[in-house]
């Protein structure tokens, strides 16, 4: 289905199962969503047991967005989160004496503002220059199919043109934490001057045996490893014709 010149998917209600997962402990201060709970409740409750959670997942959806020359400005992200994250933040929400609607804009409040500091666990490259990006200002958060999803904009610093360099950007989170992938099947979308002459490709990443066994291993040490997750994220390549 299309909508403009965007392509339209369902969410489903659970999250997907990856084959592969690797647990980790919860490093309080290093995990973000640990530290939304904290603006909600009165126990300072930095994170759930380590056994209850030993990983979280977002599907991701992707669009890049494009001004009225067909420059590329920003990456519109769309986040559900999963189940587990899901009813942490509605009982944190349900002890906090607002209603849900303001309480969950809260939490994306400070997830984002947390976030600021890792560029929103994002990267974009214009061929081998890493490019930067302003502050987001966009952003909205519901439940949606029983699940906590959050949208938000990533403007770059600057517009930069895909159909004279190539353009490439990664959603992940350094430590591995989080594993955030496009679910199967996906696309990139875009949106906005030319859009229907862009074209986005994921290509998904192919850790090592070896790359495997490092992130079982970091859970015995309580300093996180800032370059696992780049091993386990996928990469976008998007090309524009003029």
């Amino acid at each position: 289905m299309k909508r403009g010149n965007d392509a339209v998917l369902d969410w489903p209600e659970k999250p997907r199962r990856r084959t592969r997962r690797v647990g980790r402990q919860v490093r309080p201060g290093v995990f973000f969503f640990a530290l939304t709970i904290v603006a909600l409740v009165t126990v300072p409750v930095l994170a759930p047991p380590a056994s209850a959670h030993p990983h979280a997942w977002i599907d991701l959806r992707s669009t890049v967005l494009l001004d009225q020359r067909g420059r590329i400005i920003g990456i519109e992200q769309e986040w559900p989160f999963d189940d587990f994250y899901t009813l942490f933040v509605i009982e944190g929400a349900n002890q906090s004496g607002v209603d849900q609607k303001t309480a969950l804009a809260e939490v994306t409040k400070t997830n984002l503002e947390n976030l600021r500091a890792f560029n929103y666990f994002t990267e974009a490259r214009l061929d081998d220059r890493n490019l930067n990006f302003n502050n987001v200002e966009e952003y909205e958060s519901e439940l949606r199919g029983g699940r906590l999803w959050m949208r938000f904009v990533v403007p770059l610093s600057s517009a930069v043109d895909a159909s004279a360099a190539r353009f490439s950007f990664a959603v992940y989170d350094p430590t591995y934490y989080v594993e955030i992938l496009h679910l199967k099947g996906d696309i990139v979308a875009f949106r906005g001057s030319s859009a229907s002459q862009c074209y986005g490709q994921i290509v998904s990443p192919k850790p090592t045996t070896e790359a495997f066994l490092l992130a079982q291993a970091v859970d015995q040490d309580m300093n996180p490893d800032n370059t696992l997750g780049r091993i386990f994220a996928e990469q976008v390549f998007v090309s524009c014709r003029r």
